[in-house]
């Protein structure tokens, strides 16, 4: 199934690792706030939900912007989404809504996710001076 494309390195259908990483980061939120009490269900799962769709959605601004600065804008806001969703994660966990063992899971995810996001900034930066 294609849903992004453009990209003159990536083979038709091919998603860009950051787009999967994010999708799957979206799907395992969704699951896990499923589990969070009713009474709290809105104000953290329909913040984690919410702030994972920004995520995921950043990226695809980012990844079909032209314009390097705003493309490097929505790549910092990503960042700062990154972070928030770390908060939140946090926070959760220590009401034990998630266990010790899927907050390390979650972490782990949004460091991998952090990992390329800041590969992808440097490139942006790199090919901005040249």
């Amino acid at each position: 199934m294609k849903i992004l494309g453009g990209a003159k390195d990536r083979k038709p259908g091919e998603h860009p690792p950051i787009y999967t990483a994010l999708v799957e980061l979206v799907g395992w939120t969704m699951d896990r706030t499923a589990d969070i009490p009713k009474s709290q269900r809105f104000s953290f799962g329909q913040r984690l939900d919410n702030l994972s769709l920004d995520a995921l959605m950043l990226a695809v601004k980012a990844i079909f912007e032209r314009d390097r600065l705003r493309k490097q804008g929505h790549l910092r806001d990503l960042d700062l989404v990154l972070e928030q969703l770390r908060v939140l994660w946090r926070l959760v966990q220590d009401r034990r809504w998630i266990s010790q063992q899927q907050l390390l899971h979650v972490n782990g995810r949004i460091d991998e996710i952090g990992r390329m996001l800041g590969g992808w900034i440097k490139q942006q930066t790199d090919s901005g001076t040249r």
